[in-house]
This record gives structure tokens, C-alpha cells and sequence, in this order.
């Protein structure tokens, strides 16, 4: 029995299966999806992905950290922010779980 269930949601909109009916997340992929809606929410995902070399990045990395940490689903410590090594401008958050493990999602600029 899942302990946490979410309508999936993809771009803004709610992710529907092959009969029109909503699709549900459960558990680990709530969290991350919760984590990342919470990223783009407070604005920081734009200050991310927008900065081009302005110094900006340090600043809103660790502003991201600390509100990914106050996740009370969240183990405090774990978590990363980092841009793509391959793909520049592309930002992802990976932290662990208290009951489900590692999460990592890709931050975007929009829900």
C-alpha cells in the first residue's frame, strides 16, 4: 500500500493514461515531483536556468538545497544540485529519501 499518492503531472498538465483518465504517482515519484513544483514555485528554477555566468548560481544552488531539506521526507545532507556535464543550462536535484530511497529529478523552468 503506497503511503503517498499524487496526480502525475507533466508540463502543467495532468498526465493521462490510454482511456483520458488521470495517471497517479505514488511514493518516491510524489516526493520528486513534489521537491521539483516546490523548486519552480518559489521562483528559484528560473534564477537557475536563466543565470549565464553572473555569479548567481552558488547563491540559488544553495537556496535550493535548504528548501529541498526542510522536506520533512528528506534526509538533511543529502542533497545535490548540479548541472549537466554534457547538456550545459540543464539543472538536476538528487537527494535521499527517509523510506523510499534516492530520488533525482531534472529542475525545469515551468511546471
Amino acid at each position: 500500500m503506497a503511503k503517498y499518492i499524487d496526480l502525475h503531472i507533466n508540463n502543467g498538465d495532468v498526465v493521462l493514461d490510454a482511456g483520458n483518465n488521470p495517471t497517479f504517482l505514488t511514493d518516491r515519484e510524489v516526493i520528486a515531483q513534489d521537491i521539483v513544483h516546490a523548486i519552480i514555485e518559489t521562483g528559484l528554477a528560473n534564477l537557475l536556468i536563466s543565470d549565464r555566468g553572473t555569479g548567481v548560481n552558488d547563491d540559488t544552488k544553495t537556496r535550493i538545497k535548504l528548501l529541498v531539506e526542510d522536506d520533512v521526507r528528506i534526509m538533511p545532507g543529502t542533497v545535490i544540485v548540479q548541472e549537466n556535464d554534457i547538456k550545459k543550462g540543464e539543472w538536476w536535484v538528487t537527494a535521499q529519501t527517509l523510506d523510499f530511497g534516492k530520488i533525482s529529478s531534472k529542475i525545469n523552468s515551468a511546471v
